[in-house]
């Protein structure tokens, strides 16, 4: 709800932190700025110094005051770190924390802290009636807790005129901001549905997300493929936002956004203006291009926020739709970090796609969104499948031996406290050795605290290194390195700290290095608790949460409702074939090549065509990729590591040419299972060799064990369901809309397992048992003579 002026009028509501620093903050981006490490150290430096306040001395007091400025009504307000009452006197405190030595800081590096300090002071005074006021800016060392503070005496005249200036400037911008909020109100009422019909199934998505969001419920649907659930879920859910209200769009792969941003694309031609922004990896929008960010010696973080409004400016008042091809375009104009301004474009945009993290992960979040309750986030999480796995690994961690040692071999003769902790860390990480004689793996439920010591104190070393470094204008040598070993430092710092009953501790040894180990068993009640705190209203979705049990107790600890939507598509187009007169486990594998050469001689020669087999892992596909011979078709096999570049050239292979067959060859689960759209003739089969089990091995026997106690289904949550997820995916890709015909073979015994066949999605119908390749030929000639016959031809 808006605030209200004395009039009954709405007023802008304005903090005073966002003022000081959108309208005074200057200088370059820093290590720091992406570390996320000085927020939260900066939160207990805080926390130690207003510790130590006697009364009546006050922390964290809330202030707030109506400014009418240009015939504008703000509601300025904020927390004052310190009100200190010293022999009488009142005295503003703002308290910042640094790495910088304290002796070098001046009191005009940084304006913005003190322009924070004077907001504060000028509504101390208005609502205190003060003719002037003692303001004290103090700087606190994260290092040792040092502190040196800046006093001045203001007269309210002063500070007045200092918060009126800025707001005065600020309301140009501030036009902008509320041009487009009433754009976006109005238009949103006004938009319709931009198609002419609705798909099966569609109008029941919609009424449920609608529903689920305003009310502020957590929903999982099972969307199968067809329905159009990217424009079924975005178009309900901007009906739902208010003021306030900010929607995310989560995908867990990057192709993931281009559903989204072609559907807010449609709606703006149809009348919509939404400020939207699409979030790309640092590593993908980089300017520069970089494999290791250094913003110290990089042209677009130096002066970033000297050019940082100019940026801003442009991009949002000439456009609606942020993606990353104009972002990069805007950014390199100004010259000023891609990744990182829009990361603070985000902030005043409507509707924002992302990763899943951006939202999960605590360390990488948004936090103006999820630490302040001054937005109502509402969020859509697609191919929510995923998060089950993605949610895990963002509360789990990896720091090696090797890391540390060449943080060590890196920093000679710069600094002797780094080597002392690197050598900390490494006795301390070699301790493991007697642990792991008898076992390979060392398990443990237990945190090791005295590990995280060690790993915090070779961090403040590094920051140390940094700052006397920065401080005398020098380069640090490998500097690209450092960084790459300190991010993975911080990382594992930062996971500690949600270290729970979930997590275990493990260590084990690879190329006679140690490796040391947090891994997150079952991340559910982390991402709960995400939920609510901060988010209002979520809508999980994917064609492939089966089961539905399992999927909503390994995301939200099985909180939430539940809608499954029958697929759109006629079962009869899809011709499902499964061969378990095969076996594809680790000890049969070698004998069950020349039945996956006979399905793939017998499709290929049924009908020309583009065609995929999916194997269980890259060793798999080499021994039968070896095999095949004599064939006269196009072969395009999914290597490793594939860039973007490279997979969208494979998949425009196969979209480009549909006259002449081709065989792909790629790796279920991988870049080429889900999120891909091969309509038409670009994909006339898949064959799909094994049931997709995860790779049985120590650590997925520890998670067995875990679930097995939790839930009594440890081999199922563990093995069976993620692997027959990657299968359905798979599935999926062959039939995308309603006339598409193809066929999907499945090859392994275990298909016809009762567990897998209650896995099986609805819509897999008229299932055929074929285990010879006679049979296979006759039912292949007779599906696509029908779907002849049914084309006219």
């Amino acid at each position: 709800m808006p605030f209200l002026n004395e009039r009954g009028g709405a007023m802008k509501n304005i903090a005073v932190r966002e003022l000081a620093y959108f309208m005074c903050r200057n200088g370059n981006l820093t290590i720091e700025t992406f570390s996320n490490r000085e927020e939260h150290d900066g939160n207990l430096a805080h926390r130690f110094l207003q510790a130590k306040y006697q009364a009546p001395s006050k922390a964290e007091v809330y202030i707030k005051s109506e400014v009418n400025v240009l015939g504008k009504d703000y509601l300025l307000h904020g927390y004052i770190d310190g009100l200190l009452v010293e022999d009488d006197e009142i005295i503003i405190e703002e308290i910042k924390s640094t790495n910088a030595d304290l002796d070098l800081i001046n009191l005009d590096d940084h304006p913005e802290h003190l322009a924070q300090a004077k907001l504060y002071a000028y509504l101390y005074c208005l609502n205190n009636d003060l003719d002037k006021i003692h303001i004290r800016l103090t700087y606190i060392s994260l290092l040792d807790y040092d502190i040196r503070s800046f006093d001045m005496y203001l007269e309210s005249d002063e500070v007045e005129s200092f918060t009126f200036d800025l707001l005065e400037k600020y309301a140009a911008f501030d036009d902008l901001l509320e041009e487009a909020s009433l754009n976006k109100e109005n238009t949103i009422n006004e938009i319709k549905f931009p198609y002419k019909s609705e798909r099966k199934g569609q109008r029941d998505l919609m009424k449920a997300v609608y529903q689920a969001l305003r009310d502020e419920e957590i929903l999982y649907t099972i969307a199968p493929t067809g329905i159009g659930k990217t424009m079924a879920t975005i178009f309900p859910a901007l009906k739902t936002l208010g003021k306030m209200d900010k929607l995310f769009y989560l995908t867990a792969k990057g192709s993931g956004k281009n559903a989204p941003i072609d559907a807010m694309k449609l709606l703006e031609k149809n009348g919509l203006k939404c400020k939207t922004i699409d979030i790309t990896a640092k590593s993908k929008i980089c300017n520069k291009k970089c494999s290791h960010c250094n913003p110290d010696e990089c042209e677009f973080a130096i002066g970033y926020y000297d050019r940082l409004k100019g940026a801003l400016t442009e991009i949002y008042e000439n456009y609606n739709i942020y993606d990353s091809e104009l972002i990069t375009k805007i950014t390199n104009k100004h010259k000023i970090c891609a990744f990182e301004f829009s990361l603070y474009l985000s902030y005043y945009c409507d509707l924002v796609i992302a990763d899943y993290n951006y939202v999960f992960d605590p360390h990488a979040h948004l936090v103006r969104y999820f630490e302040d309750d001054t937005y109502k986030p509402k969020v859509l999480v697609d191919e929510a499948h995923n998060l089950v796995s993605r949610g895990k690994d963002m509360y789990s961690a990896i720091l090696s031996e090797e890391k540390v040692r060449e943080i060590r071999a890196n920093t000679v003769g710069l600094d002797v406290s780094i080597r002392r902790e690197c050598n900390i860390l490494i006795d301390k990480l070699n301790s493991y050795r007697d642990m792991m004689r008898e076992n390979a793996l060392y398990v443990s439920v237990n945190q090791d605290v005295s590990l995280d010591n060690a790993v915090t104190g070779l961090v403040c070393a590094i920051d140390n290194l940094i700052s006397v470094y920065k401080s005398n204008k020098k380069k640090i040598p490998n500097m690209d390195k450092l960084l790459d070993g300190y991010y993975n430092l911080l990382e594992f710092s930062n996971v500690s700290e949600s270290y729970g009953e979930s997590h275990r501790f493990l260590a084990k040894l690879e190329n006679d290095m140690v490796i040391a180990e947090y891994v997150c068993l079952d991340a559910s009640k982390l991402l709960l608790n995400t939920i609510n705190d901060s988010i209002h209203g979520i809508v999980f979705f994917s064609a492939t949460l089966y089961p539905i049990d399992y999927n909503m107790n390994l995301i939200t600890a099985g909180e939430g409702k539940y809608l499954g939507l029958e697929s759109p598509f006629d079962p009869n187009k899809l011709d499902l074939i499964i061969n378990n007169n095969v076996s594809t486990k680790l000890r049969n594998r070698e004998a069950s090549v020349d039945y996956i050469l006979e399905a793939i001689e017998t499709l290929t020669n049924a009908h020309k065509g583009n065609y995929i087999v999916f194997f269980p892992s890259y060793k798999y596909l080499e021994m039968v990729r070896e095999r095949l011979d004599d064939y006269d078709f196009e072969i395009i096999v999914q290597e490793s590591n594939l860039t973007d570049s490279e997979r969208n050239d494979i998949i425009n292979k196969f979209k480009n040419n549909t006259t002449e067959t081709k065989l792909g060859m790629f790796v279920l689960g991988g870049a080429f299972s889900e999120g891909v759209d091969l309509i038409g003739d670009a994909l006339s089969g898949v064959i799909i060799v094994g049931v997709g089990l995860p790779m049985i091995c120590d650590e997925n026997n520890i998670l067995k064990d875990y679930f097995e106690i939790k839930y009594q289904k440890g081999f199922d949550y563990a093995y069976t369901y993620p692997g027959f997820t990657k299968v359905i995916q798979a599935v999926g890709r062959v039939i995308r809309d309603d006339n598409d015909r193809g066929v999907a073979i499945l090859m392994d015994e275990r298909f016809t397992y009762n567990t897998y066949k209650m896995l099986y999605p609805p819509h897999w119908k008229n299932v055929k048992i074929i285990n010879n390749s006679y049979n296979l030929g006759k039912e292949l000639e007779y599906f696509y003579k029908d779907r002849r016959n049914k084309n006219g031809l």
